[in-house]
Order: C-alpha cells, then sequence, then structure tokens
C-alpha cells in the first residue's frame, strides 16, 4: 500500500477487467484473433499496445484500429471486429478468465466496515455479470454502471458520473478502484480520489503518469486505506 488511508469516504467503485477480474490474457488473445483475422496490413499491435487501450470503450479501440488500417468503410470494419472479437471472447470466456486472490475477501470486508460498493467498467452488463458471477462478487455490488448504459466512456468521467447519480454517491468521499490509465483519468475527471490496482496489467511508471492519489499491490491491500466509514461523532 502507497497512500495515506481515505478518513472521509463512504463509497468505492471498481472497475472490473484488471481490477475485479483477472481477464487480461483473454483480452489480449480476443485482439490478437480479431486483428490478425481483419488487418489487411499484416500489423499486429504490440501487448503494450493493446493493454494501454484496456479501459476504454471496446468499439472505439476497434474503430482506431480500423482507421489506421485505412479500411475503405471504417465502420463496416468496426463491426466486422466487434462481431469477431465478441464470438471469439464468448467461446474462450470460462477457460481463460482467472479471479485475483483475496478479492472476495477483501470486498467482504469493505462491505461490513459499511462502504457502499459498485462496479463501473466499460464492458456491456451481460458480459460483466458473467465475469463478476463466476466467481460470486456480482452480490457485492447493488451500484453498477456498463457500457450500455452511457454514449461517452472511459477516460469521459461520464460513467462515474451517473453512478454518482444512481447511487446517490458524494464524489468526493468516493474512491475509485482501478488498474488503468483510463481509471485514473475519469476518476480525477469526476471528482473521486483514485487508487492505482498494482495487480492489474498497467506497469506502475504508466499509472504514475495520472497521478492517483494511492496504489495498492494486492486486494487485500485496500483494506489498509479503507478503514471504515465514520460514523456520526468521527468514529470510524
Amino acid at each position: 500500500m502507497t497512500g495515506r488511508p481515505f478518513g472521509d469516504v463512504t463509497s468505492v467503485l471498481f472497475d472490473l477487467d484488471g481490477t475485479l477480474v483477472d481477464t487480461t490474457e483473454l483480452i489480449i488473445s480476443s485482439h490478437e484473433h480479431t486483428l490478425r483475422q481483419h488487418l489487411r496490413s499484416g500489423w499486429q499491435p504490440t501487448r503494450r499496445d493493446i493493454l494501454r487501450n484496456v479501459g476504454r470503450s471496446l468499439f472505439e479501440t476497434l474503430h482506431d484500429y480500423a482507421v489506421a488500417d485505412k479500411a475503405a468503410d471504417v465502420a463496416e470494419a468496426s463491426e466486422q471486429m466487434l462481431r469477431t472479437y465478441r464470438d471469439y471472447q464468448r467461446a474462450n470466456h470460462d477457460d481463460m478468465i482467472r479471479p485475483f486472490e483475496g478479492m472476495s475477501e477483501t470486498l467482504g470486508i469493505l462491505r461490513e466496515r459499511g462502504y457502499t460498493l459498485g462496479v463501473v467498467t466499460s464492458k456491456l452488463e451481460e458480459n460483466a455479470r458473467l465475469a463478476l458471477d463466476m466467481y460470486d462478487l456480482g452480490g457485492y455490488f447493488p451500484l453498477g454502471v456498463f457500457h450500455d448504459d452511457t454514449e461517452r466512456h472511459k477516460p469521459d468521467p461520464a460513467p462515474l458520473l451517473l453512478a454518482v447519480r444512481k447511487g446517490g454517491l458524494d464524489a468526493p468521499r468516493t474512491v475509485y478502484v482501478g488498474d488503468s490509465i483510463h481509471d485514473m483519468a475519469a476518476g480525477r475527471a469526476a471528482g473521486m480520489r483514485t487508487v492505482a490496482a498494482l495487480w492489474g496489467p498497467f506497469p506502475r511508471e504508466d499509472l504514475e503518469l495520472e497521478h492517483p492519489d494511492a496504489f495498492a499491490k494486492s486486494p487485500p491491500a485496500l483494506l489498509e486505506l479503507l478503514p471504515g466509514v465514520r460514523k456520526s461523532g468521527g468514529a470510524s
């Protein structure tokens, strides 16, 4: 854990991919499969290139690849890539995702400590719930915002601001936990505190560029940053 405990926080929001569930290898494999099928130039992004787009809208990312490939019809090429990506991911989902050690226990303790918990992800709701329910995490989150819910996506703060409205949250007393630079940028733009999840795929040096309020090396390390919601009178 790097950072001082948040004494006045009342709610904690989480990204999903690379934060709540280890989907990194599935995401990379899905990108590589899709781009091998569709990019005419034969160019393939590096693993680091792919990871730098984790957290963004998938359609927007594929759209950028279609533009770079100089597709004759960028919109159609993007849609074709999206279909290929989702078909591959659906077929390989259960075999290629993994739980993060200590995540379920950490969420249970945070709930016991009085925090309102939520998930805010660029993943479609159907796919997000599939990943959460595979490791019995869905029940920890009374609040959820998914790709389906907003027109703009991270690093735009729109999804986080929707979570504030839906949950009746106080943004300055909310922490957003995520593993990507886009998570950190969105959380800061929404007026929240941010925690960089170092157990995800992004290297610390990339995350440092977005100036998160704290770093956590593992899910249980969040418990050092979040000691409990203060009761009236100031006791934790």
